[in-house]
């Protein structure tokens, strides 16, 4: 808890720390629950869990410029198994400059320290976890500019993840990294205008992953490279529906891809908002894109998602969301797939605008090609949160 407290002395100095040109806001979230695989893997393994987090973001307007930062930090309690408990703290800052009445340049970075614990084996009668610290540090540069009927853009970005070595609860064993790190480019660039009542969109984006050569081989982790191309439109059509559509294609390539997988697959990006009579919100959303990082492949996957959710306004301070997604995911490296669906219904009550309690119950299904890797999940959380 000491990490937790000099964060609170840090943020209420920043907050005092408060000139007229300047705005910051406090954010807090705490709670707990239960759940029915704390570890969410086929060992199925119920425990209970109390949590809290804590955000202070703000701005500073200087002249011709904005400054922007934010510090987080969380904690997850499992008093069961406490090499589970988690333990977060992030850095963000972003600046930005009018470079002239058309042209803006933008820059931010952040830093974020986990500590985390999972199961490494669970043999019969013994359980054996461990906790280990991973670093993600991220920096982007961008610049957009109106010019030709419209706002011009151009982004770079870098993130770098570093894995640190597990530690486990088993005397005798050595601390050992167990997966690999890697590092994320991406450099997206586009073009967007008005059209036909709403705004047309031209996008095209690089992403590579590297991977340190020691490692590909001793984990079994390999980079590889994306080109995307799309067109997005998106409109508001009267007071209640808003769509927003993004279609394309999406290229990977790799010298450790097989020859029989497919290099060129769709890109799709859909969200659909109604709002519906007594105080109902619909949504929906469709998504298809290959992701490189923080995925179970070794290369990369396709995911496929599909979402919808309804929010309805029971009174004037209850309201009840609905929630379903399903996710389908294609192995890129193996021929392998799993399929995701999960569920969640919240009862929530403003106390005032800035404080709200819930109750949120929730249920995941997992299913892979290997059965034995199948599991489920229910969960049961009350929190209470709020900003000032």
């Amino acid at each position: 808890m000491r990490f937790l407290r000099g964060f609170i002395c840090t943020a209420l100095a920043l907050a005092g720390y408060n000139p007229a040109s300047a705005d910051s806001t406090i954010d807090y979230k705490v709670g707990g629950g239960w759940t029915s695989n704390i570890f969410q893997d086929p060992s199925n393994i119920s425990a209970a869990f109390s949590e809290a987090k804590l955000g202070l973001r703000g701005s500073l307007a200087l002249e011709d410029s904005h400054l922007a930062y934010a510090l987080s930090a969380a904690i997850r309690r499992v008093p069961k198994y406490r090499f589970a408990d988690q333990r977060i703290v992030g850095l963000e800052l972003g600046y930005s400059h009018d470079l002239s009445k058309t042209v803006k340049l933008t820059l931010k970075g952040g830093v974020e320290h986990r500590r985390t614990g999972d199961i490494f084996l669970d043999l019969p009668g013994a359980l054996i976890g461990y906790r280990k610290a991973d670093v993600v540090a991220t920096a982007s540069a961008g610049i957009t500019v109106d010019r030709w009927g419209g706002r011009n853009h151009l982004t770079a970005t870098v993130s770098k993840l570093d894995r640190g070595k597990a530690h486990f609860t088993l005397r005798g064993l050595k601390p050992t990294q167990l997966e690999a790190g890697y590092t994320l480019f991406d450099v997206t660039g586009g073009h967007i205008r008005p059209l036909f009542g709403g705004e047309v969109g031209a996008t095209l984006q690089y992403r590579a992953s590297q991977i340190t050569s020691s490692e590909r081989r001793a984990f079994e982790r390999f980079p590889a490279e994306m080109l995307r191309g799309s067109l997005a439109y998106g409109r508001v059509f009267g007071k209640s529906l808003t769509l927003m559509a993004e279609a394309g294609v999406v290229g990977v390539q790799s010298p450790y891809l097989g020859k029989t997988v497919e290099r060129a697959r769709p890109f799709l990006k859909g969200e659909l908002t109604w709002q519906l009579p007594h105080q109902a919100v619909l949504k929906a959303k469709l998504t298809r894109d290959i992701q490189l990082g923080d995925i179970d492949d070794s290369l990369g996957e396709d995911v496929r998602t599909v979402g919808l959710s309804l929010e309805k306004a029971l009174t004037e301070k209850l309201k009840l969301a609905l929630a379903y997604e399903q996710a389908y995911s294609d192995w890129l490296y193996y021929d392998y797939r799993t399929r995701t669906k999960s569920i969640s219904a919240t009862l929530s009550y403003a106390f005032s605008k800035s404080a709200t309690a819930s109750l949120e119950y929730s249920h995941l299904v997992r299913r892979e090609n290997d059965k034995a890797a199948d599991f489920e999940v229910d969960g049961l959380a009350a929190r209470f949160s709020g900003s000032f």
